[in-house]
């Protein structure tokens, strides 16, 4: 009798527990969705035609942007009911702080929402436009992109289509990594070691932490503070390193600030980026970076230089065309005196499509002649990168072996910056661990 009851009693008390246990992962759902300023939140639950659904804040212009499955190789989209590959079956994880992770797995199955369901919308995290992005996950192997618009372009210098992403396991560390790109490609091409074909500009928080536990990863971009900070579970932690990439063209003798990070471009778009030229080095030249900040919607090109007032007794000019087939769509190309801050205007009737490419080269006058510096940079246009998860795109090689092995249980964007305690709050602490706890983890 006694076991009996004792049994009886377990039952009981497992599914109150189950059900506390849901009651709590709809109200960290509705957390969420009730934060103002929500661009899209996927919970893995909000379904619509055969796709998951977003949430959005009702007072901002948006509509729901359907998430779909992929795999590398395959350029069809697929649901939970048309998923073709029995070698890698969907399943999900219940014990996260909403209760429906989808477990990912490199390029055998990840997750995107199509460029043409959010281009120039707010998902569309370009320019000087504040933002925040949270992922509620757990990684159980390969740690690489958890999720952002990031497509590396085959590691080329000049081409990629990288906006803003969060990853983990890059350059060595253990902790959240805020990925952004004012470049679309190569942060510094200037630079001829070793790993200078990457996108080097990030935040990487100081916490590391470790697999099979649920965490909450997040980046909040900050134009006016020109500010890009990562967290672990609401907690921005501080952070030095030494990259070699950034020594190369600063000629840092100290280590530098990872977290906060110092992003004062904006975030590249494909009609609005930076381009950087290369050939020269700054114990040479005495200047670290040549920059040109290409806006084909507002129809300027301006020129930058670090440092601003740099001691450099060449003069120097920059070269624009814009080519179609081959043939420039200009009159001539338009000429940019080197001076820092230096702006002119495009024609404004020039029509621009992509695959029309765009050429710029740097000359220097020397000796009474102008010499070219570098390799001319000839950069495509094309439209934007999808948003993805899980994966990113353009690795050099499509290797379906690449990418994170994660169960997202959750992804939320914002068209602001969230305060910390916000971010503390959204991270569910007390409902991860009720989780584990529940679930036998």
């Amino acid at each position: 009798m006694k076991s009996l009851l004792f049994f009886l009693f377990i039952l009981l008390l497992s599914a109150c527990t189950g059900t506390a246990g849901f009651q709590q992962q709809n109200s960290n759902a509705q957390a969420v969705i009730d934060t103002e300023g929500l661009i899209a939140f996927w919970d893995f639950k909000h379904m619509g035609d055969s796709t998951w659904d977003s949430y959005q804040d009702p007072q901002l212009p948006l509509k729901s942007f359907p998430l779909q499955l992929k795999r590398i190789g395959d350029i069809n989209s697929y649901s939970t009911e048309t998923w073709p590959y029995a070698d890698t079956p969907i399943e999900f994880d219940q014990s996260g702080p909403f209760g429906k992770a989808i477990k990912l797995d490199r390029g055998y199955l990840y997750g995107a929402v199509e460029r043409k369901a959010f281009d120039k919308s707010l998902l569309d995290l370009h320019g000087k436009k504040p933002f925040t992005m949270i992922a509620w996950l757990k990684f159980y192997g390969t740690r690489h992109l958890v999720a952002g618009i990031w497509d590396e372009g085959g590691w080329n210098k000049y081409a990629g289509r990288r906006q803003a992403a969060l990853f983990a396991g890059l350059f060595g560390q253990k902790g959240v990594i805020a990925h952004i790109s004012a470049t679309g490609a190569s942060s510094y091409p200037q630079s001829t070691i070793d790993g200078a074909q990457y996108a080097r500009l990030r935040a990487i928080d100081g916490q590391a932490f470790e697999d099979e536990h649920w965490i909450a990863m997040a980046m909040t971009f900050d134009p006016d503070k020109a500010e890009v900070v990562a967290y672990l579970n609401g907690v921005m932690t501080p952070l030095l390193l030494s990259d070699p990439v950034t020594q190369d063209v600063y000629q840092y003798q100290e280590e530098q600030v990872a977290n906060p990070f110092h992003f004062p471009h904006p975030i590249y778009s494909p009609q609005a980026f930076v381009l950087k030229y290369n050939g020269y080095d700054l114990k040479r030249d005495g200047i670290s970076e040549h920059r040109l900040h290409v806006d084909l919607i507002d129809k300027t090109l301006t020129y930058e230089q670090d440092p601003e007032e740099a001691v450099d007794s060449t003069k120097l000019r920059l070269f624009f065309d814009i080519k179609r087939q081959g043939k420039s769509l200009l009159a001539a190309p338009l000429v940019i005196e080197g001076i820092h801050g230096q702006s002119i205007a495009l024609p404004t009737d020039l029509r621009i499509q992509f695959q029309d490419e765009v050429s710029s080269w740097l000359e220097s006058k020397r000796n009474g002649n102008w010499e070219q510096i570098g390799t001319l940079i000839a950069h495509q246009l094309s439209e934007g990168a999808p948003f993805t998860f899980g994966r990113a795109l353009g690795l050099g090689t499509e290797d379906i072996e690449h990418g994170s092995q994660l169960y997202l249980d959750g992804l939320a964007v914002f068209n602001r910056v969230l305060k910390a305690e916000e971010l503390k709050g959204l991270s569910f602490p007390k409902e991860q661990a009720f989780s584990r706890r529940f679930s036998g983890q």
